[in-house]
């Protein structure tokens, strides 16, 4: 693709915007894979693919520490800095990726599936590693919003029509009321802090990104209403994809959950719900960045805005 052509389909855009975005969008993706493969090649190269831990988190205490918690962060700062096609979207995407920060920075507990491992730290360790973590990303985080809240507030002035809407206020009601829930277990009761906030909040990410798809899908027909090239089929077909994955998501979820507090002797059924998630959020992501990226010249606000987004 052309240089003019690129300028003239993203009016105002820069090409490094341009392609900034798509290389977002790919290295979340890239992420994932790289995790994935870290937990695969802890399991075939120094377990003789002989001994699997019970789920992803467990390999926090292997070599496999680094990837585990690099890449979270990383997606869970990629989700933070991608703008979501919609209040709704942009709020959900902000928490998974801070929801992404605390499931890097607080341990599930150790697994002995595979033996005594050198990464295995004692509580005593962890304790101090969690105290030390989660201060320095609250208080990043309250300096963020404040900023975010600052810019927000110039832009609302100029632009009445980036007023937040009724939707997007309960969505950041009902994430607000989790987040304050997790603070105050850490700010009051540091032991549950560290027993269940790991659990919590690799759930409620994975449901911020079910959320995520709905409202994505809900606005599929909309953003290909009006395109060049584009049809009302096009956005039914997206849709349709972006449900079945939810739904598929959120079977995944429940699964995952319900394992956890009933499920006795069968003890991989948690680390083979967490790899499906993982590859359905890929091939989510995947299948967005494909409409994105064919979106065209296109009508109406939410178009301009999905056009900006891919082109």
């Amino acid at each position: 693709m052309s240089p003019a052509k690129e300028t003239a389909m993203a009016p105002g855009r820069t090409r490094d915007v341009v392609f900034t975005y798509r290389y977002l969008r790919g290295a979340m993706i890239a992420l994932l894979l790289m995790l994935l493969l870290s937990v695969g090649y802890q399991w075939w190269w120094e377990t003789d693919h002989s001994c699997w831990l019970g789920s992803i988190s467990a390999y926090y205490y292997t070599p496999a520490r680094t990837v585990f918690v690099g890449s979270l962060c990383a997606l869970g700062a990629s989700l933070i800095a991608y703008k979501g096609h919609s209040p709704e979207e942009d709020v959900l995407l902000n928490f998974s990726g801070f929801m992404a920060f605390v499931v890097a920075m607080v341990p599930t507990v150790p697994d002995g599936r595979c033996g005594p491992n050198a990464y295995t730290q004692t509580p005593a360790e962890i304790a101090a590693a969690v105290r030390n973590n989660i201060w320095s990303l609250v208080v990043v985080a309250v300096l963020a919003a404040l900023v975010a809240a600052w810019l927000k507030r110039g832009a609302m002035t100029r632009d009445p029509s980036d007023r937040p809407t009724v939707r997007s206020m309960v969505v950041s009601a009902v994430c607000g009321l989790v987040l304050l829930a997790e603070l105050t277990l850490f700010l009051v009761l540091r032991d549950r802090f560290i027993a269940l906030s790991h659990g919590i909040a690799a759930g409620t990410m994975v449901a911020g990104v079910i959320a995520v798809m709905v409202f994505s899908a809900l606005r599929a027909e909309e953003r290909h209403q009006g395109t060049t090239g584009g049809t009302g089929a096009s956005g039914t077909l997206y849709k349709r994809i972006y449900i079945a994955i939810a739904v598929a998501l959120a079977f995944a979820l429940g699964a995952t959950v319900l394992t956890a507090l009933t499920v006795r002797g069968f003890d991989h059924l948690i680390l083979i719900a967490e790899v499906i998630i993982i590859v359905l959020f890929a091939a989510y992501w995947g299948v967005q960045t494909k409409e994105l990226w064919d979106l065209r010249e296109a009508d109406g606000a939410e178009a301009r805005s999905a056009r900006s987004v891919a082109e």
